[in-house]
């Protein structure tokens, strides 16, 4: 399994992808959101498809086993935001941004989503969570499929990636579209939101080695570009939840074949970087975001506060717990001797191509 792990070339270009969402929801939120509506949203819409489709490689291409992916998800996820949430629990106790009991538990169970979605009120500082919310429910369902199909029928397993999220792409539009429900109320729950994230995942699958050919890889930066119009532009549904899902996930499985141009702009040094500290990032953007908005700090103090306390998460909290429960991880899947000829090289490159972007 290491060696399988190891032979697998990183994808620098999905690197920019990441930095270029969270860059999207930092622009969005400090401003850009009042000229551009959605343009936050669109950088979560950018970070689901890019994480369907690599759960569709780790799961169904590298057919990692489930307690390794399940434990990596827990090491890339939990620790980081289990003190982010008990940090603000304790820093607006008694304040317009406490999040209420309620809501903290809610946090730590991944339900806020749905905590937001049926009591109709948010959770100041903490209800970004709702799109992590979403990525862990979708995590166990695959994990599901994997587990019951992977091996036996890799094809039907596809077909059943694709029926639920386009079940789920189908239940937004009609509760939007059709019963005019509140955009919170039905795009915030999983078993809506949940549909970029599947279809990229079965999109990936569905392309296999078919995604490097010219007219395939040709038409994904199109794709890209569609796909945000779509979600910048459009009214219904169907074109800004719909239409823009498609089209993102195909450009997502397929950019790193699309050309020189594509690899400039997703490679450039800041994307890449953007995107290594982009959990973070997105972890701490929030309650600064927040204290713009309650008029509690101005944004040319906001914006600084926020990338510095990103920044530093990264580095004090994020990184050494994920790579020391990584390494952890890996002496359990008995990598114990190849890890300790070279501690840091071959921990990145465990690491790297299945936890930084994932």
């Amino acid at each position: 399994m290491l060696k399988q792990i190891l032979k697998h070339k990183h994808v620098a270009i999905l690197d920019g992808w990441r930095g270029l969402a969270v860059a999207l929801v930092i622009i969005g939120h400090f401003g850009a959101d009042l000229h551009f509506p959605w343009l936050s949203t669109l950088g979560v819409d950018l970070f689901f498809v890019l994480s369907g489709r690599l759960m569709a490689e780790i799961l169904f291409v590298r057919k990692t086993p489930l307690p390794d992916f399940f434990a990596r998800r827990f090491s890339r996820i939990f620790p980081t935001m289990a003190i982010f949430v008990a940090v603000m629990a304790l820093a607006t106790y008694g304040t317009t941004l406490w999040s209420g009991y309620i809501g903290i538990a809610a946090a730590f169970t991944f339900t806020i989503n749905y905590v937001i979605a049926l009591r109709g009120s948010f959770v100041p500082v903490l209800d970004h969570l709702w799109s992590l919310c979403v990525e862990e429910h979708s995590y166990i369902l695959l994990g599901f499929v994997a587990y019951r199909y992977r091996e036996r029928a890799p094809r039907f397993a596809v077909a059943i990636i694709a029926l639920v999220g386009l079940l789920a792409l189908a239940n937004g539009v009609v509760q939007s579209d059709v019963f005019g429900r509140d955009f919170f109320s039905v795009f915030w729950r999983t078993d809506v939101a949940a549909a970029p994230i599947f279809i990229a995942a079965a999109m990936f699958l569905a392309l296999g080695r078919y995604r490097d050919r010219p007219i395939v890889a040709s038409f994904a930066p199109i794709a890209l570009m569609l796909g945000i119009a779509a979600r910048l532009l459009a009214e219904d549904a169907f074109v800004f939840f719909g239409f823009k899902a498609i089209l993102l996930a195909f450009a997502v499985s397929a950019i790193e074949h699309s050309g020189r141009l594509a690899r400039i702009i997703f490679e450039m040094p800041i994307l890449r970087q953007l995107g290594q500290w982009s959990f973070s990032l997105y972890l701490w953007q929030q309650p600064f975001y927040k204290m713009v908005g309650s008029e509690m700090l101005p944004l040319w103090g906001a914006l600084p506060l926020a990338l510095l306390c990103g920044v530093t998460s990264f580095y004090l909290i994020e990184r050494p717990t994920r790579s020391g429960l990584n390494r952890l991880i890996a002496r359990q899947s008995g990598a114990t001797g190849l890890l300790s000829k070279s501690r840091g090289t071959v921990s990145d490159r465990l690491q790297r191509p299945v936890d930084d972007l994932a």
